[in-house]
C-alpha cells in the first residue's frame, strides 16, 4: 500500500536543504503540514505533507529555479530585507480570510500561495526587514482579528487592517539594510 503521506525530512533531503529550512519553506508559501507518527520517528509526530502538497513544492521550487531530484541544493540566500504582505487568501468567497508574512520577493510568494489558492490577490505590501515580521503580525492582528492559523486570519476590517499596517511601518526606520 502507498503512503498517504511524504515525510518532510525525506522531502528535505530531496530538496537538498535542511530540515528547519524545508519546514519555513513549506510554512511560508502557504502549504499545511501533517503530524504523524512512524516506526522510524519511535511513535514520536513528525511532519509530512500529503503527495499531493509534495508534488506542488518540488514544482514550486524547480519553478523558482533550483534543483529537485538528482542535483539539489541550491541554498536560498536570504538577506534578511524584503516585504511584509497582506494577501487575500479567497477574495471572491472570503474577503476577509488574509494571509500575513514575510517575503524577500513578493510576486514569487503571491505565486506560491496561488499554487493552494488559485484567486489570492495580493492586498497590500511594505518594505520590511525579516525580523519586523512577528512584531508586524502582532500590531496588526491585536484588534479586530481572529486566528485561523500560524499566519492566516480572518479581520472584521480590511481598511483598519492596512490603516494599522501603514501605522506600523511609519514608525519603523526609512532605510532598509
Amino acid at each position: 500500500m502507498e503512503e498517504d503521506y511524504i515525510l518532510l525530512k525525506d522531502l528535505a533531503k530531496e530538496l537538498g536543504i535542511d530540515r528547519s529550512n524545508a519546514r519555513r519553506y513549506v510554512l511560508k508559501t502557504g502549504f499545511s503540514m501533517l503530524k504523524v507518527r512512524t516506526p522510524e520517528s519511535r511513535g514520536q509526530l513528525t511532519l509530512a505533507l500529503t503527495p499531493e502538497d509534495a508534488e506542488a513544492v518540488r514544482e514550486l521550487r524547480q519553478s523558482q529555479g533550483y534543483a529537485v531530484g538528482k542535483h539539489p541544493g541550491k541554498v536560498i540566500i536570504d538577506n534578511g530585507i524584503g516585504f511584509f504582505y497582506i494577501i487575500q487568501l479567497i477574495p471572491e468567497l472570503e474577503a476577509e480570510r488574509i494571509k500575513l508574512g514575510f517575503a524577500a520577493d513578493i510576486e514569487t510568494r503571491l505565486q506560491a500561495h496561488k499554487t493552494a489558492a488559485p484567486t489570492a490577490k495580493l492586498l497590500k505590501a511594505w518594505p520590511c526587514k525579516r525580523s519586523w515580521e512577528l512584531a508586524a503580525i502582532a500590531s496588526l492582528t491585536r484588534e479586530g482579528c481572529e486566528r485561523i492559523s500560524d499566519e492566516v486570519f480572518r479581520v472584521n476590517s480590511l481598511d483598519s487592517l492596512v490603516e494599522g499596517g501603514n501605522a506600523f511601518f511609519a514608525l519603523m526606520p526609512n532605510q532598509i539594510g
